[in-house]
């Protein structure tokens, strides 16, 4: 048998020419393939760090915010003689201290004064009874819820009621105790059987009642109530009724018309002098625990800065707990050791304000 030899002059020229041809479109092929898979991963790298740098700078801008109005509310209560609320002039502190955040950056400053409210870790038992009725519990449900949160939030508080009874919780299936502590978070009140009961749906959603008792409370540690920024809710506890606390409420909340200047009062005795009746205990009109929000804003990113903050530093405190010269001291307590402003480093500022809480998150990309 002979054997077939074929040459390359065998095959016609429009063939050789078109196998060249989809050879080419082959290699283009596989390398725009190629190329769109690394644009992509470079892509996706280069978004991530854009922003992770665009956080940052916005954070930068928060905290540059947060400064500004606290060095703001360190110079009018300096020059002022205390806070009493922002009718005094810091309503917009970086107006005030006209500042101006870099182009393309917006920066919105607001407060809530949790003085307004009604402090859960120091009320006393009638104070929190009462508040508990003026939110709308009945008498029955408010002494049980009484008895429930003073069980879980105080070492030495014996309950009146049984379902408050904190060896309650050693029969569920899951036992525990009471902390003996103030509360860190509402949330915290799943825990309480009656709050549990009464604060929450079947759900486990927050209802009316619930919501209302948080609206009016506060989880910080303060003394007084601001009568500034004080809620009729927390100004009904203290004993004025609904028609009073709700004048006196409306009345530091409405803002000036232009004719009259905005209203504030720098002491309770100033305040009891306009309105009859005030109760002397458990209001104030100085602001001891102060809500800052910061809004960074560039473009469409935003980022959220909140700070709870108390006035006062080691320096003022210290000096305020030692005895002036008309006051008896005893002579068996060592007085305490004042601070040298010479000693203070990068390391020890003395920093007007103690910053309670601080929470960061972001905004819509």
């Amino acid at each position: 048998m002979s054997a077939c030899v074929y040459s390359l002059s065998s095959f016609p020229r429009g063939s050789r020419r078109g196998s060249v041809i989809l050879f080419v479109l082959g290699v283009i092929l596989l390398t725009a393939f190629l190329l769109t898979r690394l644009i992509d991963r470079a892509g996706g790298e280069l978004l991530a760090e854009t922003k992770a740098a665009n956080r940052a700078t916005l954070r930068d801008q928060a905290y540059a915010g947060l400064e500004v109005t606290l060095a703001v509310l360190a110079d009018v209560s300096a020059s002022d003689g205390g806070l009493h609320a922002p009718q005094q002039g810091w309503d917009k502190p970086l107006d005030y201290a006209a500042y101006e955040p870099p182009s393309g950056f917006t920066i919105e400053v607001s407060y809530e004064d949790e003085t307004g409210k009604l402090p859960l870790a120091t009320v006393n038992e009638a104070v929190l009874q009462h508040y508990l009725e003026s939110i709308g519990a009945s008498v029955s449900e408010a002494e049980r819820l009484t008895d429930a949160l003073l069980a879980w939030t105080r070492k030495d508080f014996l309950p009146g009621s049984s379902d408050a009874d904190p060896r309650n919780y050693e029969n569920s299936p899951l036992p525990y105790e009471p902390p003996r502590r103030a509360l860190r978070t509402f949330e915290e009140l799943r825990a309480v059987s009656v709050a549990r009961e009464l604060f929450f749906d079947k759900e486990g959603r927050w209802n009316e009642l619930g919501n209302r008792f948080r609206s009016g409370a506060s989880l910080f540690e303060f003394t007084n109530v601001n009568i500034n920024s004080a809620n009729s809710l927390a100004l009904m506890a203290l004993g004025l009724d609904a028609t009073q606390a709700g004048a006196v409420a409306r009345e530091v909340s409405t803002p000036p018309d232009g004719l009259h200047d905005a209203k504030f009062y720098r002491s309770i005795g100033e305040a009891s002098a306009a309105h009859s009746g005030l109760p002397q205990a458990g209001l104030g009109a100085d602001v001891q625990c102060l809500r800052v929000r910061v809004i960074a804003k560039q473009g469409a990113r935003v980022f959220l800065l909140e700070a709870v903050v108390q006035p006062g530093n080691s320096t003022s405190s210290q000096a305020a707990a030692q005895p002036t010269a008309t006051e008896e001291t005893d002579p068996n307590v060592t007085p305490p050791t004042p601070v040298d402003a010479r000693a203070l480093t990068r390391k020890s500022i003395d920093y007007p304000f103690r910053i309670l809480e601080l929470r960061e998150s972001d905004g819509p990309a």
